[in-house]
Parts: C-alpha cells; sequence; structure tokens
C-alpha cells in the first residue's frame, strides 16, 4: 500500500536531494568538471550578491509576517465573537485570494500597479502634490510584493487561527463570562495563549516561505526591473538558467536551506525559551 507513495518520494524527493547535493560538490570549467568537495560552499559563504539577497527576504519577512499574521488572528477572532452574523460567507470571501495560484495573482497586481492601466494609481498622485505614484518603483517594489503576499496569504492563515478558535472547549468561555470577562478580555487572556501552539506552526511555515520567495518578483519583472539577485530563489535560478552553473546553483540551494532551517530553529528556541519561563513563572517559587 506504501509502494506508490514511496517510489514517488523517492523520485521526486530523495533522488532529487543527493544528486543536487553530489553536483554541488564538483565545479566545471571549460566544460569540464572537477571535484572541489566543499569548495563551492566556502565560495557561496563569501558571495555578496547571495547574502544580499538574504538581507532582502529577511526585511520582507518582518513586513510580512508580522503583518500578515496579526491580521490573521485579529480576522478569526472577529469572525469567532458572537456579533458576526453569517461567518461562512466571510470565511469563503477571506479565503478567496487563496485559491488563485500564486503566478496568477502576481499577474493581475502587476496589472492594478500600473499607473497608465489603474485610475486609483492616478488619484493617488493627484493627492501627492502631483508626484507620480509607483508601486513597481525600486524604492517600493518590496512593500508592493509585501503586499501581494498578505492578499494571497492572510485568509489561509485566517482560516486556521479560526478552526483552532472552534476546537476550544465552550467551557471556558462559559467560566470567562461569569468571572465578568468581556470579549476582549476573553480574547487575550483565553484564546491567545490556547492558539499558541497554532501560531507558532503558522510562524514556522511563514519564514520558511519567505526565504522561498520567488514567484511574485519573477513575475513583477516582466513589467519592473527587478534585479536578478532580488531574492535568493531568483539569485538560484538565473545561476542555473542564466549562467548554466548548475554545480554552484545546487550549493546555493544548499545554503539556502541551511539559512531556512538556522531561522526556524532560532525561532523555535525563542519561542520554547520564553514557554519555559512562563512555566517557571506560574509554578511560583516554591515549584520547579
Amino acid at each position: 500500500m506504501l509502494a506508490p507513495f514511496a517510489i514517488f518520494f523517492v523520485g521526486f524527493f530523495i533522488y532529487p536531494f543527493f544528486y543536487a547535493f553530489y553536483l554541488s560538490l564538483f565545479a566545471s570549467r571549460m566544460g569540464v568538471s572537477h571535484f572541489v568537495g566543499f569548495g563551492n560552499y566556502l565560495l557561496a559563504f563569501k558571495d555578496g550578491s547571495f547574502w544580499s539577497s538574504i538581507v532582502t527576504v529577511a526585511k520582507y519577512g518582518v513586513l510580512q509576517l508580522f503583518t500578515m499574521l496579526l491580521l490573521a488572528l485579529l480576522l478569526a477572532l472577529f469572525l469567532d465573537s458572537p456579533i458576526v452574523k453569517g461567518k461562512a460567507a466571510f470565511r469563503l470571501i477571506y479565503f478567496l485570494p487563496y485559491a488563485v495560484p500564486g503566478v496568477i495573482a502576481a499577474l493581475m497586481w502587476g496589472f492594478l500597479y500600473s499607473p497608465q492601466l489603474n485610475p486609483a494609481i492616478q488619484l493617488l498622485s493627484i493627492f501627492n502634490h502631483g508626484k507620480t505614484v509607483n508601486p513597481l518603483s525600486p524604492e517600493s517594489l518590496l512593500p508592493s510584493i509585501v503586499n501581494i503576499v498578505l492578499w494571497e496569504w492572510t485568509g489561509y492563515n485566517m482560516t486556521l487561527y479560526f478552526a483552532g478558535l472552534t476546537s476550544l472547549p465552550l467551557e471556558l468561555f462559559d467560566a470567562a463570562k461569569i468571572d465578568g470577562c468581556n470579549e476582549i478580555q476573553t480574547a487575550i487572556r483565553i484564546k491567545i495563549p490556547l492558539l499558541r501552539p497554532i501560531i507558532i506552526f503558522t510562524w514556522i511555515l511563514s519564514i520558511i516561505g519567505a526565504f522561498q520567495l520567488f514567484n511574485e518578483p519573477f513575475i513583477l519583472s516582466s513589467v519592473t526591473t527587478v534585479p536578478a539577485n532580488f531574492t535568493p530563489n531568483m539569485y538560484i535560478y538565473n545561476m542555473a538558467f542564466a549562467y548554466s552553473n548548475f554545480n554552484y546553483s545546487a550549493t546555493l540551494s544548499f545554503f539556502l536551506a541551511f539559512v531556512t532551517l538556522a531561522a526556524s530553529l532560532i525561532f523555535l528556541y525563542v519561542t520554547s525559551g520564553e514557554q519555559r519561563r512562563e512555566r517557571r513563572a506560574n509554578a511560583g517559587p516554591g515549584r520547579r
């Protein structure tokens, strides 16, 4: 019964993984491959263009993760409140952007960001003292990409949070009402702490997704100027298919995986440390 899954898993994950690692140990000179061991990794460690792309996605991650997950949490708490009617319709509306493929969404927003095609952009230019507002300009490109990803993924994370909220025991909320808690106090003191495992889970997925950013800037490069090393994946893609340096691109792929894993582990270590401190504080001075 496991054979079909095992065949595809080995063929499309395990084999490419080890083959990419094998390629990363070689370098091509004059069309001839030479074994260089971990020389490519040392070269990647000193590659300023690669680290510049890492800095870019780090800035993108700070802007996107905090905004997206906070907005998703607020929407989930809002839908879980008793004042909202027609929750199923709102959930569908918020979730619909996630159903749009990323490439289509980037193309759509590329047109929406065009000052020549979008009257709203022209109107903003009027309020900007006549200065042209161009969301695709070099200084506005990163926030524009953040906006696209927010539109795509906020509803997905909201759905995860809302599912977690609906699984919480109702007895806790009844007890909170008896104690005199209003909806805001219940959300802050009960709902959000109990959602902590799901929140950490979405943070990990979002950190991984931030370092994997590719579709949006790559698609927007057809309508505006996007540096070849804007993101690590774009740099890896161009290294492989523009310069035909597959050995070094395989090395950069593994290096990016190391950076992503390190960022995820650091986040887990920080959050687990906070949990340990909270448990010690709640245990009191006489208990451990």
